[in-house]
């Protein structure tokens, strides 16, 4: 979350009888929350556990887990659309917690932040972004409705192959060492464990691009993936999109799902660099065009490297005479991005 919120001590149960409210009606449509209270830091909003030397227990059924696309504001007000499939009461308790605990309790304000701070940068540089870095729908359109899809863009989780809200999970702050989501056998979506502090949720297979385009933050990430580009590999044309919920595993890694037909190759992702499986990159590329039946994957991966490079060096060529915070965490993202590329040494098989 962005910074800019005063701090304050958690020390116990918040005294708004609110967010008990809340707890109730989550309960009362299947939800299990046990051991999790709101509260913040200079850092921002986060999720805390009420007693820190217990476990706490979130647990969001699928009638509580709203699709991103079912979600409308009207008025300045969040709610699901009419056409959508929630019940009376789920759409009941969606409206009241976005009241409560998330839009107008915070979330709006945070994604204003934001998009305030990307109306300080020139237009030539937002454009850049716009077409290189950040999909358009945040720099384009009126300022209301880029404060809303960025909300939805940073309170979002992948979840089955969908985007989905999911009360109380999405208060949860993101961290590299944060508690993986899961499934449990009645298809819940669980977030357990134990915190001596604030609750904080993986940030998954994003990279330092992915975690500052939902976020808006620099986060330092072990691992680099390709924009979108296209590319010849021998005679077949290469394009590479930038889907991480499509991916299929081999030999423990999550490798891109790739599609071939008639001289055409589509990978929904790819990986160029590593610093914990430095020759894992390569390796990968490798292989599906070996099983895509292509030559030159040599030359095609270090055209898919230059591409990338050259990108994030005009990125940093056009924010050096600029000053800000936007353009310091623009700064920190293409270096760490730059850094994890770096780490694309060797090759093995997969």
């Amino acid at each position: 979350m962005l910074a800019g919120f005063v701090e304050k001590v958690v020390s116990g149960p918040p005294s708004d009888p609110e967010w008990g409210n809340m707890l109730d009606e989550f309960r009362a449509l299947g939800g299990v929350a046990e051991n999790v209270m709101p509260g913040w830091r200079s850092s921002g909003r986060g999720l805390f556990p009420c007693d820190p030397t217990k476990p706490f227990l979130l647990r969001v059924p699928v009638n509580l887990r709203f699709p991103i696309g079912d979600i409308e504001f009207i008025e300045d007000t969040a709610r699901i659309r009419k056409e959508a499939g929630a019940g009376p009461a789920e759409r009941q308790f969606f409206e009241r917690y976005q009241e409560t605990c998330s839009w107008i309790a915070g979330g709006r304000s945070e994604a204003a932040a934001l998009i305030s701070l990307f109306e300080t940068l020139p237009l030539e540089l937002r454009a850049k972004l716009a077409r290189d870095f950040t999909p358009q729908d945040l720099l384009e359109g009126t300022r209301r409705a880029g404060v809303q899809r960025q909300f939805l863009r940073s309170r979002m989780i992948f979840w089955n192959n969908r985007q989905i809200f999911a009360p109380f999970v999405e208060l949860a702050n993101r961290s590299a060492k944060g508690t993986p989501l899961r499934s449990d056998q009645q298809d819940n979506l669980v977030l357990e464990g134990k915190s001596a502090d604030e609750i904080l949720v993986s940030y998954g297979p994003q990279d330092a691009l992915g975690i500052f385009r939902r976020y808006g933050i620099p986060i330092a990430r072990p691992h680099s993936i390709s924009l979108p580009m296209k590319v010849k590999v021998g005679n077949a044309d290469l394009t590479i999109a930038r889907n991480l919920t499509m991916k299929a595993e081999r030999g423990g890694f999550a490798i891109p799902v790739m599609t071939s037909t008639d001289g055409e190759i589509s990978l929904s992702h790819l990986m160029i660099g590593n610093s914990n499986f430095q020759r894992a990159s390569r390796g990968i590329f490798y292989g599906l065009m070996r099983e895509a039946g292509v030559s030159g994957a040599e030359e095609a991966f270090d055209r898919i490297l230059h591409f990338n490079r050259q990108k994030f060096l005009q990125l940093l060529e056009a924010l050096e005479p600029l000053n800000g915070e936007l353009v310091r965490r623009l700064r920190m993202m293409a270096h760490f991005q730059l850094e994890a590329m770096t780490h694309c040494i060797g090759t093995r098989e997969f």
